[in-house]
């Protein structure tokens, strides 16, 4: 590109990196802005005394070719490393009791998790009419095809594990477009999973229940760190105040040790939460401040808790457990990180990492220290079979955790778009236009910047 254009890059998370990364490489000046001093936003990792702990996401899953690629260009082939096989195996808490998920048809007959009758009710999904309407609430949707225990003891600990949310509130539609493209191309999601693996193998492509786990032996940032390292010098501690028009491009106002200064730009690439987007834009689209201002981010702690090994009187054999809302526990559920992966606790110590808050009990999320810890001790007691006392916890609150795409997200989605073509210039990127997983973050940030490349305003 002979005549740079200057694109700035409003957030340092893994959408912002990924985007900056990526324009870099196309001849564009780029230039960062990040509020905090770290780079890669909810991806944080410590170590200390031997112990590993992600204080973010703990891993991502291997199902497009585009993350792929990029963790091969970044040089980090050597330290990719894939989840156990052990972590194929994982348990929902029932009547107290740990219960593996079945993973194949004959443990589904055996297990004890789902009644003979809930069983019996799956022969009726692909013979059952389709939902009505553009949008329903998950809940609504997998009571109709699947039944009642399985939205209890499946789907309501799933969404807990990776939305902290509640399916009652979240929209199929805009959280779970795989599943409810299901009923509305196949008409059944027994017979569109059949049929859509078929077409999955012809597009190469990998269904996130058969793609890969993977992370790095020192942890996620190592990723963030990477990309970091490749982008030119960002601007840490670095708020971005007010956007707008001017000329052909845009004016950035940037505050900075308390001063405030404006910058001019060719494009702007907003990878902000949702609810610091409706602030930013408060003056270039007012109409879309009131809707990305009620976009929930629920507050959610990570409580990492390590172990002497004899101390623990059951087998960690697992990935770990949810908690369906039905059993009235005090937290969403425990990964066994030391399982997961390696070198994640020192030998003879084991490692957990549990998740407390969300939609469900949002103020378990905002206790004291203290308090979280026996809180999540007191569960893992019960649950596991605990002896001893943890010899390493560390916790992390993130008082704004996931944005929760609710019934009606699919307007907040259409915003983007539409903000994108009535502004050229302007883009957007984040989970919270795609999907909140880091794959999901990774693609949102690709399509964006081809977005760019091609000149085509809007979504792809």
């Amino acid at each position: 590109m002979s005549d740079k254009k200057t694109v700035a890059v409003i957030g340092a998370g893994i959408s912002g990196l990924c985007a900056a990364y990526w324009l870099q490489k196309e001849g564009y000046d780029v230039q960062v802005f990040e509020k905090s001093g770290h780079a890669g936003g909810a991806i944080i990792t410590e170590r200390e005394g031997g112990f590993l702990i992600d204080l973010g996401p703990n891993s991502t899953l291997e199902t497009s070719e585009v993350l792929k690629e990029l963790v091969g260009e970044l040089g980090l082939g050597s330290q990719k490393i894939y989840a156990n096989e052990a972590a194929n195996k994982r348990y929902i808490v029932k009547n107290g009791e740990l219960m593996p998920i079945p993973m194949s048809a004959l443990s589904f007959l055996k297990t004890g998790l789902f009644s003979w009758r809930a069983k019996l009710r799956l022969l009726q999904e692909p013979f059952l009419k389709p939902t009505l309407g553009d949008d329903i609430a998950l809940a609504d949707f997998v009571r109709h095809r699947l039944g009642r225990e399985f939205l209890d003891y499946a789907i309501n600990p799933f969404v807990a594990g990776v939305y902290a949310g509640d399916p009652k509130a979240l929209s199929t539609a805009a959280g779970f477009p795989k599943l409810y493209a299901l009923e509305k191309n196949y008409g059944s999601l027994i017979r569109g999973a059949l049929l859509g693996a078929r077409e999955r193998k012809k597009r190469k492509e990998v269904a996130k229940d058969r793609a890969r786990m993977f992370s790095f032996r020192d942890g996620m940032q190592t990723f963030t760190d990477a990309l970091a390292r490749e982008i030119k010098p960002i601007a840490f501690h670095t708020s971005a105040c007010g956007l707008r028009q001017k000329g052909g491009g845009f004016e950035l106002e940037i505050e900075q040790d308390g001063r405030r200064q404006t910058k001019e730009f060719d494009m702007v690439v907003c990878c902000v939460p949702a609810h610091a987007l409706a602030a930013l834009l408060s003056e270039t689209a007012p109409e879309a401040t009131g809707p990305l201002a009620d976009v929930r981010y629920p507050p959610v702690s990570v409580v990492y808790m390590a172990f002497k090994k004899e101390d623990i009187r059951r087998e960690l054999d697992g990935f770990g457990f949810l908690i369906p809302e039905v059993e009235n526990r005090e937290i969403l559920g425990s990964i066994w990180s030391s399982t997961i992966f390696p070198g994640r606790a020192p030998e003879g110590h084991v490692a957990f990492t549990s998740f407390v808050g969300g939609t469900r009990q949002p103020d378990n999320a905002l206790l004291p220290k203290g308090q979280l810890e026996e809180l999540v001790l007191g569960e893992l007691k019960a649950l596991v079979g605990i002896s001893g006392k943890p010899v390493f916890t560390r916790i992390k609150t993130w008082e704004k955790a996931i944005p929760q795409y609710k019934v009606g997200y699919k307007k907040i989605q259409a915003i983007f778009d539409k903000l994108e073509k009535q502004y050229p210039g302007l883009h957007f990127a984040g989970n919270y236009r795609r999907g909140i997983s880091v794959g999901d973050s990774v693609l949102s940030a690709h399509e964006t910047v081809e977005r760019i490349i091609q000149g085509i305003p809007g979504k792809v």
